[in-house]
């Protein structure tokens, strides 16, 4: 199972999933914005007035508000 397919998962059993880039940068995703790009391996999160794209390669740690998981 791929890094995305694996995010893609958890929003879809929680709704919402909490990222952090290897930048430090943090992200919430929700079903309601975000997308998830198989054919580019890019996360998309709609952010109202801006959008983002995330490489799940460079996102080193996720969590859940029951779990995290750091990669």
């Amino acid at each position: 199972m791929t890094k995305l397919t694996q995010l893609q998962k958890l929003v879809n059993e929680k709704g919402e999933l909490m990222v952090m880039s290897d930048t430090g940068e943090k992200f919430e995703l929700h079903k309601h914005n975000v997308k998830f790009d198989e054919s580019s391996d890019l996360v998309e999160i709609d952010g109202g007035t801006k959008k983002f794209w995330l490489i799940p390669s460079k996102i080193a740690y996720y969590w859940t508000h029951d779990k995290a998981r750091e990669d």
